[in-house]
């Protein structure tokens, strides 16, 4: 469950006149099965819920806290301990975790409706909330930390503001007491990655479910109608129905781009790959045995393109799972394209050298 879906179903429910209560992870310390950021939505009689802050009876007891401050706009922190023993059903990781309950009414609706929006486009931005007990919900949308003192009602120092643009500059959400006194929360809504997938076979259907269900933007590329077209793809935000040589001219590559080759041929991989590793794009993955990578790298660096260049490659490309299937295989590719994003560092399968095409 994204951050999207609960914005969207956040801004429905406020529509009816119901209230909503919004359950945030704020801060763990240990071992504990929520991490910051994790969100759920709680609202009605019956307590209806969408998202997870961990599970468990500990996630029962908060929805049950937020259910009953439902009634009227107000936040309030709960913290919970892991350190019980063996007969604790709270469990026993041994840390703690805090959570931010913030109910709203139909007040509330221009800023779920404002997030959405922002969090659809893949913008990055920057959500804070004033962490106030028993007073009404304060949380600020903002395009970057300096709009802070314009914002809110709270004139911030320098000093907090520049604690506040450490979080976001490394893309990290983060409770924070200022020098001000104000104890407040700071969520980075990081631009969201754009996969751009070439190719509209089996493959990449299942990559592109997989990829939008992780919050990837998706756009497809093929030189097919009848491959490429929203009926197939209707989670993709773009496609692109282009020739393979011009596609390029038609799409934006930048550093937060992750390219997925999986055509119907290994031709096209390679006209593709050849634009591809011309780019700043943060990955670059192409589908294909060992003999068919090291023929296609081999043409490219009798065309010019170094060695250097095609190390950024990952090919073979996906995480060795013993994947068979369609599904298996595109699982396999969008874990990869996870673990980029998250871990940011080459992963550790053994990209092919380009050596090996003298051998």
């Amino acid at each position: 469950m994204n951050d999207l879906e609960i914005y969207k179903k956040a801004a429905q429910i406020l529509r009816t006149g119901e209230n909503i209560a919004l359950i945030t992870v704020i801060s763990t310390t240990g071992s504990t099965p929520g991490k910051v950021g994790y969100k759920m939505l709680v609202w009605g009689k019956n307590r209806e819920t969408l998202g997870t802050i961990g599970g468990g009876l500990v996630e029962a007891e908060v929805v049950d806290k937020a259910g009953n401050m439902l009634p009227r706009p107000e936040n309030q922190v709960v913290k919970i301990d892991f350190g019980g023993t063996g007969d604790n059903e709270r469990g026993i990781c041994g840390g703690s975790i805090e959570f931010l309950i913030e109910t709203f009414d139909k007040k509330g609706l221009p800023l779920f409706d404002e997030l959405a929006d922002v969090i659809e486009k893949g913008d990055k931005s920057v959500l804070a909330s004033i962490i106030s007990p028993e007073k009404s919900p304060e949380k600020f949308f903002l395009q970057n930390a300096e709009q802070i003192n314009t914002a809110t009602r709270i004139n911030f120092s320098s000093e907090a503001i520049e604690s506040i643009n450490k979080i976001v500059s490394k893309e990290q959400s983060a409770r924070k007491t200022l020098s001000d006194g104000v104890d407040i929360f700071i969520e980075t809504i990081p631009e969201q990655p754009m996969a751009f997938i070439f190719g509209a076979g089996h493959i990449a259907y299942y990559i592109s479910q997989y990829a939008k269900s992780l919050d990837f933007r998706v756009t497809v590329c093929d030189d097919r109608a009848e491959f490429a077209n929203k009926e197939r793809f209707p989670q993709a935000d773009n496609i692109i129905v282009e020739d393979f040589e011009s596609v390029f001219d038609k799409i934006d590559v930048n550093e937060n781009s992750y390219i997925v080759i999986v055509t119907k041929g290994h031709k096209i991989d390679e006209t593709v790959l050849e634009k591809a590793v011309k780019t700043n794009a943060k990955y670059i993955g192409m589908i294909g045995s060992k003999r068919k990578i090291l023929t296609i790298f081999k043409h490219l660096t009798e065309r010019g393109i170094s060695e250097q260049t095609l190390k950024k490659v990952h090919s073979p490309i996906g995480i060795s799972i013993g994947a068979v299937t369609p599904e298996e295989i595109a699982l396999s590719i969008v874990a990869e394209l996870v673990k980029i994003r998250r871990l940011r560092h080459i992963p550790e399968i053994k990209h092919l050298k380009i050596a090996s095409s003298n051998n």
